[in-house]
């Protein structure tokens, strides 16, 4: 499961020595691509402070890339190469070397589920006949929806989300590459734009992890016994409610549902029809991992269904953004009811506009900020399929890191205190271990059950669901309890977050490194 968005810049230099070299020092430089983000096949120009030679060397993520040209630029030269096809999507550092000569930074690379148009917030206020008048003077236009709406309210009184969301491609006749009407459309929007820390992207349909094939010798595991869930507790996770942004929650009776919404579909919207993998489900799934009696961690707890994933698993990014936006329109009409947000979708590209929505939900409300769990993502075990990086994002966002790359500090994505990234473990016949196709990196939080893990279908039937977006809402029940239990004296998402990992996690059980297993397994052995 993946969606990605993105942002461009016009190059730069920062903390470049420009000196004549007429002694031959060494030049080391930090420089930024044009377009800072691109797309596969993507022409990216970059400019260096020294003349290049026959011997220059570019290499991104370490692998040497061909057919790189320069040209003569003042002083210095501009550097020209294409995006090759076989990198992994997200940031990719970035390095030039001649000699002693050295310059480096950070190209973001758009992968899998990319599309061709663009997506903008609209700041309240600015209308879309001024809007498209100022896309028009670039080359660009506002795409209506099938109804013919050029824009769409997302619904919430305060923050990103406050905003409406806007489709925008190049006029008919001059197709642009992704990356270059991104930067366009930065240029012509400039004033128009929610534009906190960037908040520009895609609008694809999402690459997608199809949930994998559990490892032989695993046996099934029930998630409540396995993080030692105290069946006599009295937190239930009553008076919260976990957003579940997936494929649809079935309409089962140990389920406590909220009014959800359809955004796959919103001439006939059916947030409690789940119909991925004929009948398997997915969401539901999720839902009764995090709040079924039986399976689940906080039975009293509300789920709300919001249905922005379809049948076959992929996530329109607009869809997304609104299922994430109507979640933050919920928590500010409910303010009886905590909220924790769920995330059991991702990609290898960060979406500039997902994170600006997360950041102000996460970090500037206070104690009345949403915590949002995240699943590590599926793909760790074909990560040499391709070269660079693997990525997983929303959950890279998070981790006691934050993203690996050198932004522009203009719009530096710092990592998201309050997001918990979570992998997974399966039961082997030495004890719990890290899941070989669970996400790892400097994001990753903690691990919980997401291999063969016993849950219910959309019929109501027992079946073993295997990755990461399985343990994801394990984890969301358990914030669920917590903000329960400090309901008199809450907690910022942040507070949450430190909390939950110091007190509720065991580092010893998984055995794994903290790349794998971040602060350990979910252990509830200490939980209220």
């Amino acid at each position: 499961m993946r969606w990605t968005v993105v942002l461009t810049v016009l190059v730069s230099l920062v903390g470049c020595d420009l000196t004549p070299r007429g002694g031959g020092s060494p030049v080391s430089a930090t420089v930024y691509t044009s377009p800072r983000r691109a797309t596969w096949g993507e022409e990216v120009r970059v400019s260096i402070p020294w003349r290049a030679g026959s011997s220059l060397r570019l290499t991104l993520a370490g692998e040497v890339i061909a057919g790189v040209r320069a040209e003569g630029e003042g002083a210095g030269s501009a550097v020209i190469f294409r995006v090759p096809s076989n990198f992994w999507g997200g940031p990719q550092p970035l390095e030039l070397t001649e000699g002693s000569n050295r310059a480096s930074g950070s190209l973001t690379v758009l992968g899998e589920g990319v599309g061709t148009e663009a997506l903008v917030i609209v700041r309240p206020g600015v209308t879309d006949d001024s809007l498209a008048q100022k896309l028009a003077g670039a080359g660009l236009r506002l795409v209506p929806t099938a109804k013919g709406d050029r824009s769409l309210p997302l619904g919430a009184s305060g923050g990103p989300c406050a905003g409406r969301l806007a489709q925008v491609a190049a006029l008919p006749g001059a197709p642009l590459a992704l990356g270059a009407l991104l930067e366009r459309l930065e240029s012509a929007a400039a004033g128009l734009v929610v534009d906190l820390d960037g908040i520009l992207g895609i609008d694809p349909l999402t690459g997608y992890d199809t949930d994998p094939s559990p490892a032989p010798g695993t046996s099934p595991i029930n998630a409540r016994q396995a993080i030692r869930l105290n069946p006599v507790s009295n937190y239930t996770g009553a008076g919260t409610a976990i957003a579940i942004v997936d494929t649809g929650v079935a309409s089962l009776t140990s389920l406590n549902l909220l009014p959800g919404t359809d955004f796959t579909d919103p001439d006939t919207p059916r947030p409690n029809l789940d119909e991925y993998g004929s009948g398997t489900g997915h969401g539901t799934a999720a839902a009764v991992l995090a709040a079924d009696a039986a399976y689940g961690v906080a039975p009293a707890a509300g789920i709300l269904p919001i249905k922005s994933c379809n049948k076959e698993g992929k996530c329109p990014l607009a869809a997304v953004i609104r299922g994430i936006c109507y979640a933050v329109a919920f928590a500010e009409q409910n303010k009886n009811q905590k909220l924790v947000l769920n995330l059991s979708l991702g990609s290898d590209t960060p979406s500039e506009i997902v994170y600006i929505i997360l950041k102000d939900v996460l970090m500037k409300r206070g104690v009345e900020g949403i915590p949002v769990v995240a699943a590590a993502g599926n793909q760790w075990a074909v990560r040499s399929s391709k070269s660079g990086v693997l990525h997983h994002f929303p959950a890279s966002f998070g981790g006691n890191r934050g993203l690996s790359t050198s932004s522009d500090p203009a719009r530096r994505m710092t990592l998201l205190k309050g997001l918990l990234s979570v992998g997974a473990v399966g039961q082997y016949s030495t004890g719990l271990r890290v899941s070989s196709f669970s996400g790892q990196g400097d994001f990753v939080d903690l691990v919980a059950p997401g291999e063969r893990v016993l849950s219910l279908r959309p019929g109501n039937t027992e079946a073993q669901f295997t990755g990461t977006s399985f343990a994801a809402p394990i984890v969301s029940g358990a914030v669920a309890i917590i903000r329960q239990a400090t309901a008199l004296v809450p907690l910022t998402p942040e507070a949450l977050e430190s909390a939950f990992l110091a007190n509720l996690t065991d580092p010893a059980t998984p055995g794994e490194l903290e790349e794998a297993q971040g602060r350990g397994l979910l252990d509830w052995t200490r939980g209220p």
